[in-house]
């Protein structure tokens, strides 16, 4: 199942970024290094795909058009070595539920990215920087029916529900920028909350084909990607370490 293998790359991202957060910190001080740091955060906003042909096909078979805007919601972290950004993030895009004749239906998509950054402006508690991502994510189509049947009706016509799903490589681009709001220091470093904000686009260089929950592929579906802009805020915690 397409979403469950979404899920499932979200939260390996955010526990992975969050380690790496923790590793990079730690080694930072080993290293002798200028200034290592490590940040992680939850992230909410919103982001616009490109669903245009995906909609084109849905109405003309009597369904109803999805919102091309996703709400947003997902986590991340990055560990900063001499102002190199190193992380990663996941996120899950909730659409709408809309309802036509006896039927529903829901789009959902996730991706997942290992990012690479470079801080280009910092005072020390605020950086400013651009991210390189790479990663994957996918698209879920789920059509229900509404009404309530019975048992014996359920074991003659069991294919009453379809979920449909396609992904592919993703790219993403983005400019961040984050403050840390300093609770304690000491000789080593500091630490606290920190808050930011991300502007970015996702770009998807090539369209997966559909398939079914069994993974039986789909022939003849639109080619859809999870391509467009998004904003995010970003609460979390850190701490940056000088030796």
């Amino acid at each position: 199942m397409l979403k469950n293998k979404i899920t499932l790359r979200i939260e390996c991202v955010v526990i992975g970024c969050i380690l790496l957060c923790m590793n990079v910190r730690a080694q930072g001080l080993s290293f002798k290094i200028k200034e290592s740091g490590g940040m992680g955060y939850f992230m909410f906003g919103g982001s616009t795909i490109d669903i245009d042909k995906l909609n084109s096909r849905l109405a003309s078979k009597g369904y109803p058009k999805f919102s091309d805007n996703f709400i947003s919601i997902g986590g991340g972290g990055h560990g900063i070595i001499n102002r190199i950004i190193i992380g990663g993030e996941g996120h899950g895009l909730i659409s709408d539920e809309l309802s036509s004749g006896n039927y529903k239906t829901f789009l959902t998509a996730g991706y997942g990215f290992f990012d690479l950054g470079y801080i280009v402006f910092s005072t020390g508690a605020l950086n400013i920087y651009p991210i390189l991502g790479f990663g994957g994510g996918g698209m879920s189509l789920e059509i229900l029916r509404r009404d309530s049947p019975t048992f014996d009706e359920v074991l003659d016509n069991p294919g009453r529900n379809t979920e449909l799903s396609t992904g592919g490589f993703l790219l993403n681009v983005a400019l961040g920028a984050d403050y840390l709001l300093v609770l304690g220091k000491d000789e080593k470093g500091a630490g606290g909350i920190m808050v930011g904000i991300r502007l970015g686009y996702t770009y998807s260089p090539s369209k997966g084909n559909w398939e079914l929950l069994d993974g039986t592929d789909i022939s003849g579906g639109p080619k859809v990607g999870i391509t467009g802009p998004y904003i995010r805020l970003m609460f979390g915690g850190g701490g940056i370490s000088k030796q």
